[in-house]
């Protein structure tokens, strides 16, 4: 079980109103990587500050799979992977091949010095392990400078070991002298043609030119060196291009669309500002003698702005937040005042959102009309199992316990009203402090 934060409520300091960025989604499931994304919204009173947590589970219908060497090498998968892969695998390939073929030599028993094929095996059984461990730890270990020069090293010994053990016709190194080749391919040009240099020395060296046969094998040996060396590397070159090919047209393909994105959002920016605020502009040039028509004008066309840039293009939603929204904008066109409202998660239409909204717009009225200020605060948060509102004003306040007996607005329309849901409602005001009511039910 771990946490990530998908979103943040926070609050001003002395009952300023909030202002959220979270998701608006309670309940949200996703699949990533075979973990499964659950959010569930975190109880944030107005005011304060605080994260939405997210537990993550292990999908119960998944069962891990066991990763083998090569899975747990690295953690991306591209060409200079794909090749370093392939690399240490044929290397450890050309070692098991040249091990074999020395213990099958000296299982013939014709060897005079037998030290030198043991040796051999030794060294290939090492440095095969050395080569697992040192690329389950970095892969680049697999084609590094030292590796190519060990691999460098015992295929010369390779080369020469027949000779050393007494049985100079014998093969003990198989084709793990090309493979070394193959693999510097892999690291570079200049040490692919160094490391066919080399070999070539070494079996020249070995062959010497003391007969035609001699000197057709060492011909042979070189040939296949230099030639494998520049086909390795061919080969790796072409694919490597192509792979730079392939990025770069990706990146034009996706720049072409970012920028086809862009001119469609610019498109479509104009034609709302031509839409709906230049038109409300022209309105307000027309109405400036009438300070309080103004003043609605400006309101509406502002939470219709903000409506259209922070949820996708103002689509209605049924549910909680819109329902909310809907009375904020009724009461702030009525009584002149202006209405915040901040969300955390949603709930969709119910009898119960219904009766959780018809309170808070009780509240909310009472706020605009007795309060005396021009602003109200409206918190609401959903969680998996209850849903919160706040409504706040900073204005004059009253003493609940002195409200006359004819006055039940408080008390029907809001307090009765939560309390046949099963919930709870508080109101907590004094003279000269303000308001707050909080409403809370369950889902």
């Amino acid at each position: 079980m771990g946490e990530a934060v998908v979103g943040t409520v926070v609050g001003g300091a002395g009952g300023e109103p909030v202002q959220a960025a979270v998701t608006n989604a309670t309940t949200a499931a996703t699949t990533i990587r075979g973990w499964e994304v659950r959010c569930t919204g975190w109880s944030v009173p107005a005011g304060s500050v605080g994260p939405t947590e997210v537990p993550i589970e292990r999908l119960p219908d998944q069962p891990r799979r066991r990763s083998s060497v090569f899975d747990r090498l690295v953690d991306r998968d591209d060409l200079e992977v794909a090749f370093r892969r392939i690399a240490l695998g044929a290397r450890l390939v050309g070692l098991a091949w040249m091990a074999v073929l020395t213990v099958l030599a000296l299982a013939s028993a014709g060897l005079a010095r037998p030290v030198h094929g043991w040796a051999l095996v030794a060294s290939a059984v090492a440095w095969a392990s050395v080569s697992v461990m040192g690329a389950r730890r970095r892969l680049d270990f697999v084609t590094s400078r030292g590796s190519v020069a060990v691999d460098v090293a015992l295929a010369g010994y390779a080369l020469f070991a027949p000779s050393l053990a007494g049985s100079p016709d014998q093969l003990f190194y198989g084709g793990y002298p090309l493979i070394v080749v193959a693999v510097a391919a892999v690291r570079s040009r200049r040490a692919v043609m160094s490391t066919a240099a080399v070999l070539s020395g070494v079996s020249l060296a070995r062959l010497g030119i003391r007969s035609l046969a001699g000197t057709v094998e060492a011909a042979s040996q070189v040939i296949t060196y230099t030639v494998g060396a520049f086909i390795f590397w061919w080969v790796l070159e072409v694919l490597r291009r192509s792979e730079r090919e392939r990025q770069e047209a990706l990146e034009a393909v996706a720049e072409a669309r970012a920028q086809a994105a862009r001119a469609e959002e610019r498109s479509e920016m104009a034609a709302h500002l031509h839409d709906s605020v230049l038109q409300t502009l022209a309105l307000i040039q027309r109405s400036a003698a009438d300070t309080d028509r103004v003043a609605s004008l400006a309101r509406a066309q502002e939470r219709e702005l903000r409506r259209w840039l922070f949820q996708g293009g103002g689509e209605a939603r049924d549910g909680l937040v819109e329902a909310l929204r809907a009375v904020a904008d009724e009461v702030e066109d009525r009584y002149r005042v202006r209405v915040e409202v901040v969300t955390v998660g949603d709930a969709e239409a119910s009898p119960r959102v219904g009766a959780l909204v018809a309170a808070a717009r009780e509240a909310i009225v009472n706020a605009a009309r007795h309060s005396g200020e021009r602003e109200v605060a409206v918190f609401a948060e959903v969680a998996d199992d209850r849903m919160v509102v706040y409504v706040r004003d900073r204005g004059r306040g009253f003493d609940p316990t002195a409200v006359p007996a004819d006055r039940r607005g408080v008390s029907d329309s809001i307090v009765a009203r939560i309390e046949r849901l099963g919930g709870r409602a508080t109101v907590s005001s004094s003279p000269g402090t303000g308001t707050e009511v909080q409403l809370e039910v369950s889902r």
